[in-house]
């Protein structure tokens, strides 16, 4: 049983996609802060990076800077596999997506993730990405592995430096550093490197071509030994090598590759101050000329996962000798600075979004997903005329209120027959609103006529189970007004109020009262031409457009041919005042009721 090589690229691009957002905000702070970091606070911020890649799982938080991202919201695999369950007490004719129970363990969910057919098998796209990514990862560490260990071969012959005045300065360094942690590394005399050059990490070697031992004067000498003994005090090999391996899980990624080299200058400065520390103020300036002068005889260091250099990169030189002959001012404010920095990014960058409210949201739509499957079941069984169905899904409670109304209905022999012959539903509407549903059914007798019925239903969780506890009719056969014909009464009244404002006796507001006759198609030309240029434009007539027009056309057309549902019809009111016949009665009774 083995995790897909496409869930494990899946999960290397979300994590190289939140370290990316790391390393952009890490940026933004060094850039607003400038040279007011200390180096080794400055530093230690890409540490951060490391972790955040490195951390297979982190703790949630509200502070998480995450929490803005919804893209890191999304459920993968695993934690579909480990969604809490709401199972409905039947199994509705509608199946909506009902999560797995919860395993118990890692092997458990990614059983359930192997054995669910309702996950599908990953895009093609994707599949191939996830090979290009392998072959990518694997020639990358091939060809790290493969320099790092042809390096250590040919260095593996050289001699120990035997001079008694170099590996007494040298001894002296070791002891100023810290002798527990600098007390296996030995000293090199080689020309395989064109720098001093500090490799390896259990056995370090401190790597000096002949060059450096000929022209470095011993103050020089210890200025070497002082900042590449800061690198193994730092442990820098060992986070260059880790952040080597991660940049070939990363490959693909360019902005940790420039993270990884901004880390890289970041190292050396903070190796320059710790070095720095460990002088007097006045030798300051004379350790920025000894890297100047490493410069001019060497060129530029080696680049190996297992290696550092005093070197470093020499567009950053002037950077680095700012630093060292700069004095530090304020210290102690900016190292509280840089404490405060690195909690706030650490707080907000290794902690994923809390999913606390999430999974709320993501329960009551499962929940509310169930109870709308269910509540389909429950007004079908009215349709069909078939009670069995709603008996399934009742709690003991609303069983006995359902025998009941049988038995009054048939008596000791009931059966599950439920509703009537005449109205019978023709259509219905549900909202869900938390635990209760409000069903509005539309029904029909022959002749023909529509009434409105509502019903309202009470769910509750036993057992891990949703059922009905209780339901209740809150309308019941309230007639809808289909007619759109204007009664003889109504007729004359409007007529003797167009008839009476053309004539003056009464003012053009008064139309108001005449206005569904007016609305009529083809009505209009009852006004003279000055009462209907004065009332097109007031408040009580609205012009349709063309466009308007063809656009509520297709909407009725549509909602006819039962392409759209009768609620659609809101967006066509005007032209239904207009031509009310334009849909049947029955399409009208639904419009009516749902709306």
């Amino acid at each position: 049983m083995t995790v897909r090589l496409s869930d494990f690229f899946a999960w290397i691009l979300s994590a190289s996609l939140m370290a990316s957002v790391l390393v952009v905000l890490i940026l933004v702070v060094k850039g607003l802060l400038r040279d007011k970091l200390k180096p080794r606070w400055g530093y230690l911020l890409w540490l951060l990076v490391i972790l955040r890649l490195v951390l297979p799982w982190t703790p949630e938080s509200s502070f998480s800077m995450y929490n803005i991202f919804h893209l890191f919201g999304e459920k993968n695999h695993f934690a579909a596999a480990n969604e809490t369950a709401i199972t409905p007490a039947v199994k509705p004719a509608i199946e909506g997506v009902i999560p797995a129970p919860m395993p118990h363990t890692s092997q458990d969910a990614l059983a359930a993730i192997q054995s669910d057919p309702t996950i599908k098998e990953p895009a093609l796209p994707l599949k191939v990405a996830s090979i290009i990514w392998l072959v990518g990862t694997v020639a990358f560490l091939g060809f790290m592995f493969r320099t790092n260990l042809r390096f250590a071969k040919k260095i593996k012959g050289e001699q120990s430096i035997s001079d008694p005045d170099i590996t007494a300065l040298f001894e002296r360094c070791k002891e100023e550093m810290n002798p527990r942690r600098s007390r296996r590394i030995t000293l090199i005399q080689t020309n395989r490197i064109p720098s001093p050059t500090l490799f390896g990490l259990f056995k370090p070697k401190l790597l000096l071509p002949d060059i450096a031992l000929k022209t470095l004067s011993e103050a020089q000498l210890r200025y070497v030994f002082l900042h590449e003994l800061s690198h193994v005090r730092r442990k820098d090999i060992a986070l260059n090598g880790t952040m080597n391996l991660l940049l070939a899980l990363h490959w693909f990624n360019p902005l940790l590759w420039y993270a990884y080299h901004k880390m890289r200058v970041d190292q050396e400065l903070a190796c320059d101050a710790l070095a720095l520390s460990r002088m007097t103020p006045e030798e300051s300036k004379e350790y920025a000329l000894t890297i100047i002068k490493l410069l001019e005889l060497f060129a530029k260091p080696i680049h190996l996962a297992g290696a550092a250099s005093i070197l470093g990169n020499k567009k950053e030189l002037k950077r680095r000798l700012l630093m060292i002959t700069s004095p530090v001012k304020n210290s102690y404010k900016w190292s509280l600075v840089g404490v405060a920095v690195l909690l706030l990014i650490g707080g907000a960058a290794l902690t994923d979004a809390n999913s606390k409210e999430k999974h709320k949201e993501v329960t009551t739509q499962i929940a509310d997903a169930a109870i709308e499957n269910l509540t389909t079941v429950w007004a079908d069984a009215l349709k069909t005329r078939d009670g069995k169905p709603r008996y399934d899904m009742m709690s003991a409670k609303a069983k006995e209120k359902f025998v009941q109304e049988q038995v009054n209905r048939s008596g000791q022999d009931w059966n599950y027959n439920i509703g009537v012959s005449s109205p019978w539903v023709i259509d219905y509407r549900s909202k869900v609103s938390g635990m209760n549903a409000v069903i509005t059914y539309v029904t029909q007798t022959s002749e023909p006529a529509y009434y409105k019925t509502v019903e309202s239903v009470t769910f509750v969780k036993k057992k891990g189970e949703l059922v009905v506890d209780d339901y209740q009719t809150l309308l019941e056969g309230e007639l809808i007004p289909t007619n759109t014909k204007i009664s003889k009464t109504d007729y004359e009244r409007m007529s003797n109020i167009i008839i009476a404002v053309n004539k003056g006796e009464l003012p053009v507001s008064a139309l108001k009262d005449a206005g569904p006759l007016l609305k009529r198609e083809g009505r209009l030309v009852d006004l003279s031409i000055s009462v209907r240029e004065q009332y097109m434009k007031g408040p009580d007539y609205q012009l349709i457009s063309k466009d308007e027009f063809t656009k509520m056309s297709d909407i009725v057309t549509e909602v006819n041919a039962g392409n759209l549902p009768a609620e659609a019809l809101k967006d066509a009111e005007l032209l239904l005042e207009r031509s009310p016949n334009m849909i049947t009665p029955e399409t009208r009774a639904k419009y009516l009721a749902f709306k």
